[in-house]
């Protein structure tokens, strides 16, 4: 076939392009370059630190925010023990005797379920009720404690003075004690 001088022929068994032949010869095939989709080492190592930016900057925040939940976690339970504590005090004219490694049976009804029945306190170890213990009339203790120093000292910048070896929440060996009457 002739079409304004130039020899149609279409290469149409393999890869390529239809392309006119000038010379009339056999068809011509001319080879695209494909590029391929995707990313190359360089654009996907370029995002894997930017995201590593972002966890580096992220995870201290996170680490903060879960503490002081520890912490609000805490002092809320303690207030609720101390207030029940108080109750009952109200009601029998005297604070319960001291608990052996546990809040005191009596103050069962007066704080509620959800903390007396727990196992662990948000700060790690065991809810203690004191009694004429360390000095002091009636105090709410947590023996054997998993959290460090730091956040013993936040939460007492929080609920007391900021000296974890003076005012109402102290330190005292393996307990934290929130002193409810000295």
């Amino acid at each position: 076939m002739r079409a304004g001088g130039f020899h149609f022929q279409p290469y149409l068994n393999g890869p390529g392009v239809r392309r006119f032949d000038t010379t009339m010869n056999s068809p011509v095939r001319v080879r695209r370059r494909h590029r391929r989709s995707g990313f190359t080492l360089v654009e996907v190592m370029v995002v894997v630190v930017i995201i590593g930016l972002l966890a580096s900057i992220a995870l201290p925040a996170f680490q903060r925010v879960r503490l002081q939940a520890i912490s609000r976690r805490y002092i809320n339970d303690a207030r609720q023990i101390r207030d029940a504590a108080e109750r009952y005090a109200m009601d029998q004219g005297n604070f319960p005797p001291n608990g052996i490694g546990a809040l005191h049976p009596n103050l069962r009804g007066y704080v509620p379920d959800s903390v007396f029945n727990s196992t662990t306190t948000p700060l790690g170890g065991v809810w203690d009720w004191d009694y004429q213990q360390d000095g002091f009339t009636a105090s709410i203790s947590v023996y054997l404690y998993t959290v460090s120093d730091a956040q013993l000292l936040e939460i007492d910048r929080t609920i007391d003075d900021g000296n974890l070896g003076a005012g109402l929440f102290r330190k005292i060996g393996s307990k934290a004690v929130w002193i409810i009457q000295p």
